[in-house]
């Protein structure tokens, strides 16, 4: 191959790929090596998993094990390098083994925060502003950038799916006082929805939660594009460093020629030694202080050797000559006298002290976060209004009672015929010689078999006999009488006749009509209306009291889930089968819900964790913390159940014997102190006033330094 390539391995803390570059204007991804998770506490996986992207790259584009550059460019995780620009010890020492091992020469790195400010600069006439998210399999970590400058970073370690809402979370915690610049670029390992579910999300018109002014627009980079944004980074940097001359990739027809010159360290990055220990072949013509991006010549072999100082020669040891000169006296000079004050010399004394003087003047704020301890831990608990002891297994409450009225209506579903019954007037006829007494209710039947009964009972008199005119005058009286079921067809017109069933000397006729008897279908209230009905009271109350409680602020730290119904009053406005379209309820429920005394809880944190070191050795705030109960058992003065806390913890530090520690160190030194602490991921000295952070150290006494923890 006739064109210069080299290397560029992106480094994550949980994963490595290698591309295989192209040198040229600009420069160009010509092969990319697949994603090789590694492990951080096996060094050896690391370099395993470098040999195996890189082999991959090597591979797509047919290289030989001996056609392959022997030059390479880092990307690396921002956590990686320190505050001094330079590579903590304990990456450094696995880029060392990688050099080593596989016989690379270091061009430099940047972080990829960095690579991204400065390749999106290019591309715009104004400095960038984004927020910056790398999604591992099991962390995430953001950068805040405004105009071109990394202002704050975050980094959490994932116990569960990344959300948006993880996100939000941490915007939240870094977030400046400005608003936060409305661009989210992504990359990493990109589910198949986090990125819509990114766009979707509710950014704004949160309550009490403010971080974009408007829908910000989201980006996501493939690994690829990745690369090929990587590319122009390294490019540039390559371009700025014109000085240093690297040879072409170690092919067969080129000769490993390496000239040494000094470079101007760029601005963006930092220049560390990476090739201590390796080769003395390999690595001699590459000076450690001078690794940054530094330009890929093509050229032959190319060797400059120091010039050879010509020898020197010594001159001879001259004779020793003994010279005497005559004497020669001078006139007395006679001089003005003049008194002195040694007083004033001390002001001159004192001068070169004044330069010291701001040094014992300042002050300093040294702001630490740290990555909480994240607690999520069950107990099996007892929740009792009766006690105000806590035990590790019977937490003390109050008992509170809430007044609970509503009303709730249904419309009904059942059905049912009804009507009215024909009935009128009748005459009953007695055609026996003797007195009959009908009793009410007595059944009457017409010629088609419908049947009536009387409405009361009658006497009918006897029948009476005239021998002389041959005549017979039946008894009559009169009665009313009804229809035995509703319905018009029970209607009878005048002189219809009826006849009993139980006397054949019994009979009636209709004297103007039966009438009246119609039908209709009505809706009336049903079993299954009332059973509904008191489902929908039931399946109501968790709300209603959730309601309850947000109306009431002094029930801070109820639990819901213990509610009890002490009293369950429900007065329904119709019984079943009466006609209504619509069945009302009204309910008068008195419920008891147990309270967490807010003065108890940091007693109730300490005898959970008793037990827990990770716990005792760490700050514990009780508003850091919420409980939620989910009960198996509930009385009206106790609740048996899981009891979950959740919350987080600040590491503990001796801050009085950090801050004597850090007393007068310069502030590589201070940083590296602080960094030894247990669970930092940012730190910050800020020298007061700022007129003196020239200095570059911290003050000669601890009090007047000041430690500020954060999250």
């Amino acid at each position: 191959m006739e064109a210069s390539y080299y290397w560029l391995i992106s480094i994550t803390s949980e994963a490595v790929s290698v591309g295989l570059i192209k040198r040229g204007t600009p420069n160009s991804l010509v092969a990319l090596g697949p994603e090789t998770e590694w492990l951080p506490d096996n060094p050896d996986s690391f370099l395993h998993s470098v040999d195996i992207s890189l082999s991959a790259a090597a591979e797509k584009v047919a290289l030989e094990p001996e056609q392959e550059p022997e030059v390479s460019a880092f990307i690396l995780p921002p956590k990686w390098i320190g505050n001094d620009g330079k590579i903590f010890p304990e990456f450094l020492k696995l880029l060392e083994n990688l050099c080593r091992s596989l016989k690379l020469k270091p061009l430099g790195f940047i972080s990829n925060d960095e690579a991204f400010i400065e390749a999106l600069g290019k591309d715009d006439s104004f400095p960038p502003s984004f927020i910056l998210v790398y999604l591992g399999l099991k962390e995430f970590s953001l950068s805040l950038v405004y105009l071109g400058e990394v202002k704050k970073r975050f980094h959490q370690v994932l116990s569960d799916d990344f959300t948006p809402q993880d996100l939000e979370n941490a915007l939240v915690t870094v977030r400046l006082d400005s608003a936060l610049p409305p661009r989210i670029l992504i990359f990493g390992h990109l589910g198949l929805s986090i990125v819509d579910d990114l766009k979707n999300y509710s950014w704004i018109g949160k309550k009490n939660v403010e971080t974009f002014l408007h829908l910000p627009d989201v980006e996501s980079y493939q690994p690829e594009e990745l690369f090929n944004l990587y590319c122009k980074t390294v490019s540039s940097q390559i371009e700025n460093n014109s000085e240093v001359v690297i040879p072409p990739s170690a092919f067969p027809e080129a000769k490993e020629t390496i000239i040494e010159e000094k470079v101007e360290e760029p601005i963006e990055e930092r220049v560390q030694d990476l090739t201590e220990g390796v080769e003395e072949n390999i690595v001699d013509e590459v000076k450690s202080e001078d690794l940054g991006f530094s330009e890929i010549i093509e050229s032959d072999s190319i060797v400059l050797s120091p010039p050879t100082p010509e020898p020197s020669s010594i001159p001879p040891a001259s004779p020793k000559l003994n010279l005497s000169f005559p004497k020669i006296s001078f006139p007395k000079l006679h001089l003005p006298h003049f008194s002195f004050n040694p007083w004033l010399l001390i002001p001159f004394a004192l001068s070169p002290l004044l330069i010291l003087l701001p040094y014992f003047l300042i002050k300093a704020e040294v702001t630490i976060n740290f990555n909480p301890i994240e607690i999520n831990k069950d107990f099996n608990v007892t929740l009792d209004s009766t006690t105000s002891s806590v035990t590790a297994d019977n937490i003390p409450v109050i008992k509170k009672s809430l007044d609970l009225k509503f009303s709730e209506s249904l419309p009904t579903t059942g059905e049912k015929e009804t009507g009215d019954k024909a009935k009128g007037e009748i005459t009953i006829f007695n055609k026996d010689d003797k007195i009959q007494n009908v009793p009410k209710g007595t059944i009457l039947s017409d010629t088609s078999g419908k049947k009536y009964e009387l409405l009361t009972s009658v006497q009918i008199p006897a029948s009476a006999y005239n021998l002389a005119t041959g005549t017979i005058t039946m008894g009559q009286s009169k009665a009313n009488a009804i229809a035995s079921d509703i319905g018009p067809e029970f209607d009878l017109k005048k002189d219809a006749l009826l006849s009993f069933k139980d006397s054949s000397s019994l009979l009636a006729k209709v004297n103007d009509s039966l009438s009246g008897g119609s039908r209709r279908q009505i809706r009336v209230v049903s079993q299954e209306d009332k059973n509904n009905l008191n489902k929908s009271v039931t399946d109501s109350l968790d709300s209603r009291i959730s309601e309850k409680i947000n109306a009431e602020s002094s029930l801070n730290g109820l639990m819901p889930g213990t509610k009890f119904i002490d009293k369950k009053q429900l007065d329904f406005n119709r019984e079943i089968g009466e006609e209504a379209d619509t069945l009302q309820v009204n309910a008068d429920l008195i419920i008891s819900v147990f309270q967490l005394d807010p003065q108890q809880k940091d007693s109730i944190l300490k005898t959970l964790f008793a037990n827990d070191q990770a716990f005792l050795l760490s700050i514990a705030s009780p508003s850091d913390f919420t409980f939620s109960f989910v009960p198996t058992k509930n009385s009206s003065e106790k609740s048996v159940g899981k009891l979950t806390v959740t919350g987080k913890t600040l590491p503990k530090i001796d801050v009085d014997d950090l801050r004597q520690r850090l007393t007068g160190q310069d502030f590589t030194t201070a940083l590296k102190i602080i960094d030894s602490q247990s669970r930092v991921y940012n730190r910050e000295i800020k020298i007061i006033p700022n007129m003196f952070s020239f200095l570059k150290r911290l003050p000669p006494s601890k009090d007047k330094i000041t430690i500020i923890e954060k999250f």
